[in-house]
């Protein structure tokens, strides 16, 4: 990608603020970068982070210690590496398997997500729903199910979406975070079906080929007789992976556990009120049913499902900095979790060291005189602020730029 880009290995190392050698070393795979400088790699050569993830090395932690608790897949591995030809057996596999393989694929959902949808289902006594935001790759992951918007239509057998809603939220949503609209939920309260009608195919091809989607989701939603009482819901997913077809598959849900990082990063930036955003808190996690889950559940604040989220708030959060310093503000990886450094004057900056781990709080805030060598800790709020509260930070970079000031 550098060299089709006629960018010198020099330059692009100096960009990085990295060494060549070190730049040498990460081409030639003998190295492997931070998520951070990877992040700042994909914005020097202008291609989406994404494209890197063909050639990332690494399988998510829950999928190794799947294999670890399945030795006949890691026997079946090593058998298939063996082979002279492995993608032609791979192939041959799969075109034996097809069904079963087709009805097994996975969507990953936030539980915070699946209280949202139990919350809105159970306010209403006809047909609700409302639609999925996500990135879609080898395991689409929902990050936000929303209510549906104020124009919606429902009664006991149909439901309609506020399509004006709909396009406005996406775009807002793609701008901010990055998500793809791929999907909705919906209830089926007297129908009684568990997979989509005729009619909800026939909408989910034409949102397909309105905006050139190969894949969506829809989950359904029923009810038990008992409901009026317990208000417990079931929700049966299905996949969509050869559109324009309306070729139905069954999915197997992959669950995050807690709540989805898009919607703290909202509650905290108190965006979207309309939505209720904490109101899925009040739904209990335990009413709600699903098919059998393929995997243990899986941890919503770390790994790969968090990377993308964690990756665009710090991205936007050197933004603000840089136009509140009017200068460039550096990233640099720690044992910790990182370090954004923003300058006051020539010699003088404040650095903030944020923590790795999911909220990504602020540990410390430093005033340093690079002319000098001399760095001085500054005190923080008894409950410093996050990265989703990039107000706070710019605020403490303002006071902290204000006290160097006045020591001056």
């Amino acid at each position: 990608m550098r060299e089709e880009r006629r960018i010198s290995l020099r330059s692009l190392a100096r960009r990085l603020g990295i060494s060549a050698a070190f730049l040498v070393d990460l081409e030639k795979d003998r190295r492997q970068p931070t998520p951070q400088l990877m992040q700042k790699l994909a914005d020097e050569i202008d291609v989406p982070l994404s494209d890197f993830d063909k050639f990332s090395p690494d399988l998510p932690k829950a999928v190794k210690d799947w294999i670890s608790a399945n030795p006949l897949v890691g026997r079946a591995l090593k058998a298939l590496d063996r082979l002279p030809e492995p993608e032609s057996a791979v192939s041959s596999l799969e075109a034996a398997n097809k069904w079963q393989a087709r009805r097994r694929f996975p969507i990953a959902i936030y539980e915070s997500e699946l209280q949202a949808i139990g919350f809105e289902s159970s306010s209403w006594d006809t047909e609700t729903g409302g639609d999925l935001f996500g990135l879609w790759g080898d395991i689409p992951i929902i990050y936000l199910a929303t209510r549906s918007g104020p124009k919606s239509t429902r009664d006991q057998a149909h439901f309609r979406l506020d399509v004006e809603y709909l396009i406005a939220l996406s775009a807002r949503l793609d701008q901010d975070w990055g998500l793809r609209y791929f999907g909705d939920w919906h209830s089926h309260h007297r129908l009684g079906l568990t997979t989509p009608s005729t009619g909800d195919r026939a909408r989910i091809q034409r949102l397909a080929t309105k905006n050139n989607f190969h894949e969506m989701a829809e989950l359904i939603v029923t009810f038990s007789e008992s409901f009026k009482q317990d208000k417990a819901i079931r929700v049966h997913p299905y996949a969509y992976l050869d559109l324009p077809s309306d070729d139905l598959t069954d999915a197997a849900p992959v669950i995050l556990t807690g709540e989805s990082p898009i919607r703290s990063a909202l509650r905290v930036q108190d965006g979207f009120p309309e939505q209720h955003l904490a109101s899925f808190s009040s739904y209990p996690l335990g009413r709600v049913a699903l098919p059998r889950e393929p995997l243990p559940r899986v941890s919503g604040s770390t790994g790969p499902a968090l990377q993308p989220v964690t990756d665009r708030l710090v991205r936007r959060l050197i933004e603000e900095l840089e136009q509140a310093c009017n200068g460039q503000v550096e990233l640099h990886a720690a044992p910790f979790g990182f370090i954004l450094v923003a300058p006051v004057t020539e010699k003088d900056y404040i650095a903030f060291a944020i923590d790795g781990a999911w909220p990504h709080r602020i540990l410390q805030t430093d005033r340093m005189d690079r002319h000098a060598g001399t760095t001085h800790e500054m005190s923080l709020t008894t409950d410093p602020p996050s990265i989703m509260n990039r107000e706070d930070i710019v605020k403490l970079y303002h006071a902290a730029k204000e006290s160097r000031a006045g020591q001056t």
